[in-house]
């Protein structure tokens, strides 16, 4: 990674894929030639979403974990540029020649200024004479050349090739003007820092057999009315962080899917796992949940209710689950949830993404969901997870043993030729990659008109106990190109799937 920072935030995108053109936004200052064509070719906002996704994703120099240290690092940047270089033309700093040089080059090892001598005013000779307009004759120029050598900034010469840099800029405050005096040069390092700073290629283990044809999901359970969120409560969500599974036996897992099956709109589950050992007291729980849409931060659900253990989805490991159902309409967005006992006492807290496709039209794909193979219904009839006379239950709590296998599959909807969708995977562990292989065809199976779905096997024999994330890449042969992300566990000992 060519510029690093401390912070650490969740991997999220706060880029708005709706906009007229992202690829002019701040953030998308280090785009590459390359990218910024595919991007011209994106016709949905899903695939757009997906997009940018894909841009921080391939420039984060530790995958699989929470934090995204170059996209931490660029907005820490913009931020700064909008604070020092405050634009004489009413833009924001960091659209300023120098905020955007301090933007993909930092700061820089020196800076020299040179300032033109103000003309002097011609004076009146003859009655009636009118002088040279003020803004023709009054110089106030300033040349402003940052300057980066190899004692202060080693790292950036050596990944550019050149012993040093100098960037000009021309500011003339009178003419509202702040101009780079060689864009050509800036423009060819930036081009090549651009492709330096992707360090994850594109995201792409291989499949195994795959899963008998899907059938439509059934209709789920009625959702139960909510409370409005108490101040305290609003605190905790908040401040919850973003969801992670980790080694930490102590730590709740937070999950969610969005399906459609033949239907014509997708439904949104949530559901957090409690492991035991957990103080949740005597009293009775409260589930909480704050969404809001990535796209302006507009609040679009909210509310309290009380929460009792579900027997829906298995676990792993000992422990309880909640599980919560919400009508969304098609976007992306942040929830947050929590659990309290005993009032506001809080349990557990976290906030995952939440992608909801528009199935009028677009490709879409749903969530992955990773679960340890089919199942028979359960006693309460049929589920949002039904898969015809079967169901394809996640593990609630992102586990298994190595003994098992992981089973993973999605949804699809509008799919233009079926025979050219393909799918690739890469499996991370850490920063580390264990597993990858290429594109292969998907092998899609017809759920319903213009509705498909595919599954595979993935044996864990052959993995190391700790956390994983497995990285989906789903593409229709169209110019869409979808990812999506399933982080989970692997245990070294037997495990003992809990039974509803």
């Amino acid at each position: 990674m060519l510029c690093s920072a401390p912070g650490r935030a969740f991997k999220g995108g706060r880029a708005q894929p709706g906009d007229e053109d992202w690829s002019k936004a701040r953030e998308a200052y280090f785009l590459t030639a390359e990218e910024k064509q595919e991007w011209q070719t994106l016709k949905s906002r899903e695939s757009r979403a997906d997009f940018i996704e894909r841009y921080w994703l391939k420039r984060d120099p530790t995958p699989g974990t929470p934090a995204n240290e170059f996209r931490d690092t660029v907005r820490a940047r913009i931020k700064t540029a909008d604070s020092r270089y405050g634009s004489i033309d009413g833009k924001p700093g960091s659209r300023a020649s120098q905020g955007f040089v301090f933007i993909v080059f930092g700061t820089p090892a020196r800076v020299q200024q040179a300032h033109q001598a103000a003309l002097e005013r011609p004076k009146l000779t003859e009655l009636g004479d009118s002088p040279t307009a003020v803004g023709l004759v009054e110089g106030n120029e300033t040349t402003i050349s940052w300057i980066y050598d190899r004692e202060r900034t080693p790292r950036l010469l050596e990944t550019l090739n050149t012993p040093t840099l100098q960037i000009n800029f021309v500011i003339e405050p009178s003419r509202r003007t702040d101009d780079l005096q060689n864009p050509g040069l800036v423009n060819q390092y930036r081009e090549k820092l651009a492709h330096k700073t992707i360090v994850n290629p594109d995201l792409v283990p291989a499949p195994a057999a795959p899963l008998a044809p899907f059938a439509a999901v059934a209709a789920p359970p009625r959702a139960l009315a909510v409370a409005p969120l108490s101040a305290a409560v609003r605190a905790i969500l908040e401040k919850a962080p973003p969801q992670t599974v980790s080694d930490d036996d102590r730590q709740p897992v937070f999950g969610s899917a969005v399906l459609w099956g033949a239907r014509d709109k997708a439904e949104t589950v949530a559901w957090v796992f409690l492991p035991e050992g957990r103080d949740t007291g005597t009293g009775k729980l409260t589930f909480h949940a704050l969404i809001r849409a990535d796209e302006g931060g507009k609040e679009v659900a909210a509310g309290s209710e009380p929460a009792a253990p579900s027997s829906t989805l298995p676990t792993a490991r000992p422990g309880r689950v909640l599980v919560r159902r919400f009508d969304l309409p098609p976007g992306n967005y942040s929830a947050s949830f929590a659990v309290t006992a005993d009032g506001d006492r809080p349990l557990a807290s976290g906030t995952i993404p939440l992608r909801v496709p528009e199935l009028e039209g677009d490709f879409a794909i749903s969530s992955m969901l990773v679960s340890a193979g089919m199942s028979p219904p359960g006693k309460e009839g049929e589920s949002a997870f039904s898969i015809g006379p079967s169901e394809a239950l996640p593990r609630a709590d992102a586990t298994f043993a190595r003994t098992e296998s992981l089973w993973y599959f999605v949804q699809l909807a509008n799919v233009a030729e079926e025979d050219k969708v393909t799918q690739e995977l890469r499996l991370l562990r850490g920063p580390r990659t264990v597993a990858a292989r290429p594109a292969a065809p998907a092998q899609l199976r017809e759920i319903g008109p213009g509705r498909y779905a595919f599954g595979y096997e993935l044996p864990l024999s052959s993995l190391e106990p700790g956390s994983y994330v497995l990285y989906l890449t789903v593409r229709d042969g169209q110019g869409h190109s979808v990812l999506r992300r399933a982080d989970f566990r692997v245990l070294d000992r037997g495990t003992k799937v809990s039974v509803r």
